[in-house]
């Protein structure tokens, strides 16, 4: 008998995991021990009993000083009796330390001890010496060693351990980074093992660097009409295993980078330049001979215009490669490198790391569902280097994935003439056909190559003329893309597991430990004793299931408008109904007819919505003349009770969501959800106009629109966010947060820990510091002397501030002493204001010039800027987070894509070019403004997902921070001196007439991008003095908006 391949650096399970199941407890290997763990006393009758029979055995970490306990795993709902966890359709929610120590406290009386190893975890351990027992005890609802497809859980961490070395964690990311920390760990201490190394260290806050490989972007219209000629297959076309193959060859920085600039930045990224990130301008694309076919070698290329951007040594590298090769023909001296992060110290940080995994890979040759695994560790754990002690390694792997992406194109192009249709991160999706020469089918697979990293084809569908006129009259590009991956969508894996009882004579195994998926959402958790499904069952089994994905995947449409004459749809189509429409029931059916509803995931859509104008309100019979505009929501309930628009429904069998009056009579919102007694209580989503607050502040997309342009404005608002509008600014906010969870957090984590409601309450008198500035000062002497006022507007100045900054996660520690300040660390920090140094600039201690008699508590962003600004801080006292992250990154980039998407203002008219689009945008606005001001609410969203009033504050923080260090940027470069500022504008004194040649600062810091200044509004000085008081500033309503004030300059009135 030949057994399966194992590692050298093995690690066998079955002598230190148990799994506990809810149909008993189990070796890893299958033998069966006992039944069900479901009492805190067979818990610990377990641990006791194990060592004793050669299990739950301690093993030497590789410093071969420290010890780690075995583990006893909970899997799928086995731990619900024990510990209390959380309902099938809610599992994930059980990962949490309460849940497992309060069960287990009454030990300790028995002389247990009990200490935390982990989210979701800790360690029971009992006695000393020779006698002492101990175990760490994990619970595992939703095992991701299932991802591979093999429900055989004890089986995949058994060849997992053998091959990878290390145990499996909770997630395939943490997973990978065990692998990488065992490493470190055997390095410590030895001569000439490698560097030990576990962050590269962070840039400072003010440097941003690209994460992504390749932004989604689809082919120009020409490419994808003549990318269908005579093709007949559909493929998608990507990297084998692209974190693996560049991971590993690298080199990658570590330590305390050093800034440079100027001539000192310039010679270091000469060649042989150390590891860094380079501040660097491209030149416009449009000047640099790239083929239009492909996107743009860098994201922040512009086809028209310079742009700036930090770059990583992967990108100058595949930047001056010819274009032939991917790259742009541009060397150092072109891309005018002016400031510079070079680290001192640079190695393969991840060779090793990376050639563990290939190993494990190669050796797993034979086992798909557990080198799928393998893979994705590897993938996850560089796709969670986002945190800012790591951000630039996974920025470097980035851009070496996309320009090997970039040369495989451009030798498909030089081969075959074939342009992608698609592209999105290491992936591409060609039309093929057949070879003009040889008649046989085009293949695109780099099968002349076996290394990791080449471009293979995974899957393949034959070309339609249903989805060849899908993809050329696909409106926009989220439509064209929406219909290529929904065609060539990944089949559902179909993995049979087919052990029985007895040991199975080709691996010696007893059974197997599997958590089986019996229904979408749930899952329970047995051992498989055979297989009473024929392979044809299971067939039409995993058939239907990739088709449900498939209509999901199509769901595009997040909304639909009801007007008096029919139903509006996005694209402008008006859809006549077959019959006069009664009742709510006939609204909502509307969204199942035309399949409304908006992807979120392969398997997970946002509920179709309808939204009824006014006339139509009226004619189903809703007294709308009656809606109190101060309380349009309750006075709307009062109008809709009792009328046959609802009753009718709730006759033909549908539901409403929401409360019931104490009557029992059924009333509508401005949204209310509506079901099917007999069908799926997600239900719809209808929406009332008329209950809709229509002030341009609140709903913009409501502005002097029809019913078309709200349907296609609601369309463009959810394409560019990834999200549908719903219900209001706030429940989108907090919702898109809950979405924009990233790969190095589980959803229990995010939701039990990154979103989890604050407990620690808001220091006595920080809103005196933490809040924005509102301030003037009189003209000087020289000053008054000119003609002009201007004030400049910060883009998106709240959630610019967002990108870089670390915010609180989880308890806090209370320092009644005080402690040394870390610029990393978010924290309240109670302190003694000195005096303001400069009176010409508002003081960022004492942003709206109050009379401060005693110590005052402010954010780590304040007291950071504060310093540089050479202010010299007495902490008295402080609070800090120990946990922190950049956890809103992803809500913030969400909003960056939508402002830059929707921005289609001309320059030349100072007008947006659509007007839809405009709206949109504004509404984007709205969102992400209420988003930062409901987290710290504690009227609205105490107790609740997303409660965070030390985020806000630190938001808040550092947007003000940003603005006073443009000011004293300005200042200190110019002269230039701002009179007032309020919010986050700036008032300048000119004698410009023209506010945009007017602005004292760099330019490329002004514009209408996050974080860029652009005009808000212009005065003759004379006329505005009076708002320069030396107080509070209240003269912004009293400028001329920015194209007014341009229609009067050209008209010669300024």
């Amino acid at each position: 008998m030949k057994s399966a391949p194992v590692a050298s650096h093995a690690l066998p399970a079955d002598r230190h995991v148990l799994l506990a199941t809810v149909d008993g407890t189990f070796t890893p290997g299958g033998k069966r021990l006992a039944g069900p763990v479901d009492s805190v006393e067979k818990l610990a009758k377990l641990i006791e009993w194990a060592p004793g029979n050669g299990m739950l055995r301690p093993f030497r970490l590789p410093d071969n000083e420290s010890w780690s306990s075995g583990q006893v795993r909970f899997l799928g709902s086995a731990g619900a009796a024990l510990f209390g966890a959380a309902p099938a359709d809610d599992a994930e929610r059980a990962d949490t330390l309460g849940q497992l120590s309060g069960p287990l406290a009454g030990l300790v009386d028995h002389g247990w001890e009990l200490r935390r190893t982990g989210a979701g975890r800790l360690e029971l351990a009992k006695g000393s010496g020779a006698t002492r027992v101990a175990a760490e005890v994990m619970i595992d609802v939703n095992p991701w060693l299932m991802d591979g497809g093999d429900p055989d859980v004890g089986r995949c961490l058994t060849r997992w351990a053998e091959t990878v070395g290390v145990l499996p964690e909770a997630t395939a990311a943490q997973s990978g980074q065990a692998v990488l920390e065992q490493i470190m760990v055997a390095r410590t201490g030895r001569k000439n093992s490698g560097a030990v190394v576990t962050a590269a260290g962070a840039p400072p806050d003010d440097v941003n660097v690209e994460l992504r490989i390749q932004p989604e972007w689809t082919a120009p219209e020409y490419v994808l009409d003549r990318g269908f000629d005579h093709a007949e297959d559909l493929v998608w076309l990507e990297q084998e295993c692209p974190e693996l193959a560049s991971a590993g060859m690298l080199t990658l920085g570590y330590g305390r980078p050093q800034r440079l600039t100027g001539k000192a930045a310039q010679s270091e990224a000469a060649e042989d330049r150390k590891f860094g990130l380079w501040l660097v301008t491209f030149p416009p694309a449009g000047e640099l001979g790239l083929p239009p076919q492909l996107p743009l070698p860098h994201p922040a290329m512009r086809v028209d215009e310079p742009a700036q951007a930090w770059i990583t040594n992967e990108d100058l590298i595949g930047l001056s490669k010819t274009v032939r090769d991917g790259g742009a023909d541009l060397s150092v001296e072109q891309l005018k490198v002016a400031e510079a992060l070079v680290w001192p110290e640079q190695t393969r940080v991840l060779d090793t790391w990376a050639k563990r995994l290939r190993g494990a890979r190669k050796v797993l040759a034979p086992d798909p569902a557990v080198r799928a695994l393998v893979e994705y560790a590897g993938r996850d754990y560089i796709a969670s280097l986002t945190d800012a002690d790591h951000a630039v390694w996974l920025a470097a792997i980035a851009a070496h994935i996309r320009f090997r992406g970039r040369r495989a194109a451009m030798r498909i192009a030089r081969e075959y003439r074939l342009w992608p249709l698609y592209m999105r991160d290491a992936a591409m999706i060609y039309a093929t056909g057949r070879d003009e020469v040889t008649g046989e089918h085009i293949e695109l697979s780099d099968t002349d190559s076996t290394s990791l990293g080449r471009v293979m084809v995974t899957r393949s569908v034959e070309l339609s003329d249903e989805l060849i006129l899908a993809a050329v009259t696909a409106e926009n590009h989220a439509e064209l893309a929406a219909t290529l991956i929904a065609a060539v969508s990944a089949p559902v894996p179909t993995w049979i597991q087919t052990d029985t009882s007895g040991a199975d004579p080709a691996t010696g195994r007893a059974g197997s430990v599997t958590v089986s998926v019996e229904s979408q959402g749930s899952t329970e958790t047995s051992v498989v004793q055979g297989n009473s499904d024929s392979a044809e069952t299971q067939a039409k089994q995993a058939a239907s299931a990739a088709a449900a994905i498939v209509r999901e995947q199509g769901l595009q449409i997040p909304a639909a408008v009801l007007d008096v004459d029919g139903l509006w749809l996005p694209d402008g189509t008006r859809v006549d109904l077959p019959e006069p429409i009664v009742h709510a029931g006939q609204v909502a059916q509307l969204v199942y007819t035309h399949d409304l509803g908006y992807r979120l995931s392969p398997t997970f859509a946002e509920p179709g919505q309808i939204w009824i104008t006014e006339a139509a309100c009226r004619q189903f019979g809703i007294d709308v003349d009656s809606i109190d505009k101060y309380d349009r929501d309750k006075s709307l309930r009062a109008a809709t009770e009792g009328i046959d628009f609802i009753t009718l429904a709730l006759a033909d069998g549908w539901r409403f969501g929401g409360k019931t009056e104490e009557s029992g009579a059924v009333r509508m919102g401005a949204w209310t959800r509506i079901y099917r007694a007999d069908g799926d209580a997600r239900g719809v989503f209808v929406a009332l106009i008329p209950g809709m607050d229509p002030d341009r502040k609140v709903m913009p997309i409501l502005q002097g629109a029809s019913a078309a342009q709200i349907a296609r404005r609601l369309q463009l608002l959810a394409n560019a966010l990834g999200y549908p509008w719903k219900i209001n600014a706030g429940v989108t906010a907090i919702d898109l947060m809950v979405q924009t969870r990233t790969r190095s957090w589980t959803r229990a984590q995010w939701m039990n820990e990154v979103l989890a409601p604050s407990t620690t309450s808001e220091p006595y008198g920080i809103g005196d510091v933490e809040r924005d500035f509102d301030w003037s000062r009189p003209p000087t002497s020289d000053e008054a002397c000119c003609r002009y006022v201007h004030a400049y507007d910060r883009g998106g100045s709240y959630v610019a501030a967002i990108a870089g900054l670390e915010l609180p996660i989880g308890d806090s520690v209370h320092h009644p002493e005080g402690t040394r300040f870390d610029p990393k660390v978010p924290g309240y920090w109670r302190v003694a204001v000195p005096e303001q140094q400069d009176w010409r600039l508002p003081y960022l201690l004492n942003p709206a010039g109050l009379k401060f008699t005693e110590p005052k508590w402010m954010t780590t962003p304040t007291v950071q800027r504060a310093l540089e600004l050479g202010y010299d801080l007495d902490i008295l006292e402080a609070i800090t987070w120990p946990r922190h992250g950049r956890v809103l990154r992803g809500w913030y980039e969400r909003f960056l894509k939508a402002s830059t998407d929707l921005d289609t203002y001309d320059p030349d008219t100072r007008a947006p070019r659509d007007l839809d689009a405009d709206a949109a945008r504004n509404q984007s606005k709205v969102v992400r403004t209420r988003g930062v001001g409901l987290i710290g609410s504690e009227q609205f969203l105490k107790g609740k997902t997303g409660y965070s009033p030390e985020r806000r504050l630190h938001i808040i923080a550092k947007a003000k921070a940003n603005i006073a260090y443009r000011i004293d940027q300005i200042g200190q470069a110019t002269g230039n001196w701002p009179v007032a500022a309020i919010t986050d504008a700036i008032v300048y004194i000119s004698n410009d007439p023209d506010p945009r040649s007017a602005w004292p600062g760099p330019k490329e810091t002004f514009g209408r991008g996050y974080g860029q200044y652009k005009p808000a509004g212009s005065s003759l000085l004379t006329e505005h003095t009076q708002f320069l008081t030396g107080g509070g500033y209240t003269g912004m309503s009293a400028l001329t908006k920015p194209d007014e004030w341009a229609a009067q300059m050209s008209a010669g009135d300024r």
